[in-house]
């Protein structure tokens, strides 16, 4: 399943909380929107934002491919931003804030001022008593990437050591379904997991396909995606649980499916930077 296929079907991404690092500053300028170019109809949509006249963003930075750039103030485009700033169009609204928080502040649902948050989250009842979900817009599988040369395989993967994410679906995945021989080690970020990886502090790295794909980019060589366990996770925007925004976003959502937006944020952003279709990574059968 590549991820045009998926966003066709049912889909789903995460926008992270933000705030508490101090990066403030909008991106892209005075709109907020960098060099995305929403096409989709201004005012098809109606939201009450925190802020009048602004969409109030949070994520985690960083995400490549998701969002491109390393802070709010250098931000200049990707899936999920655009994907936002496609909202805010159809919402009429004339320009987007972006604010940064880590995956643990953002997971925790503790910071509510804003509208609208992604961040490649999967969507779990557990969370839907953290979050308000909009309709998923992607799903991903989740993949397992080795060192070089490693000889871990199928049948042998549960005795690595292994590194995921921690407070992720993939980290409940493992503690459910895979069940290593030894508990994994838990990183509150991506970047400094593959690194890990690619030092030989770990063994294996499990988390969706798409990260590996994109994350693991700067150890291409020392380290490779060489399988995947079929979940189909769905991905969603997050909301306050109080948001009256809710509905108004699942038909933007439906929206973008129908016209093709989000056959083109993939072809855009995502397709050249995996560098392969996810769809020819081979699948293991889970235990």
């Amino acid at each position: 399943m590549n991820a045009r296929t998926a966003l066709a079907a049912v889909a789903a991404l995460v926008l992270g909380a933000a705030g508490c690092s101090g990066d403030d500053d909008s991106a892209g300028g005075d709109t907020g929107f960098g060099e995305c170019e929403p096409s989709g109809e201004a005012g098809s949509i109606e939201l009450d934002p925190v802020v009048d006249g602004q969409l109030t963003v949070v994520t985690a930075l960083p995400n490549p491919g998701w969002w491109n750039g390393t802070s709010p103030d250098d931000l200049v485009d990707g899936f999920e931003m655009c994907m936002v700033a496609e909202i805010a169009h159809r919402a009429g609204l004339e320009r987007m804030e972006v604010r940064n928080l880590s995956w643990d502040q953002y997971i925790s649902g503790s910071f509510t001022d804003y509208d609208i948050g992604a961040t490649v989250t999967g969507i779990t009842e557990e969370r839907k008593q953290v979050f308000a979900f909009s309709e998923p817009y992607y799903a991903s599988n989740i993949s397992v990437t080795l060192a070089a040369g490693s000889t871990f395989d199928e049948s042998t993967i549960r005795d690595a050591r292994i590194a995921t994410i921690q407070a992720s679906t993939n980290a409940q995945w493992l503690a459910d379904v895979l069940k290593p021989a030894q508990e994994p080690r838990l990183f509150s970020d991506g970047p400094e997991m593959f690194a890990a990886l690619a030092a030989n502090q770990v063994d294996a790295v499990i988390t969706d396909t798409e990260t590996a794909l994109t994350q693991g980019k700067p150890y291409e060589g020392k380290i490779e995606v060489v399988a995947q366990y079929e979940t189909g996770t769905p991905w969603g925007m997050v909301m306050p649980l109080d948001s009256p925004n809710v509905d108004a976003v699942d038909q933007a959502v439906a929206d973008m499916r129908a016209d093709g937006t989000f056959d083109r944020l993939s072809e855009d952003y995502l397709v050249p930077l995996f560098g392969v279709d996810p769809a020819s990574i081979p699948f293991w059968a889970a235990p």
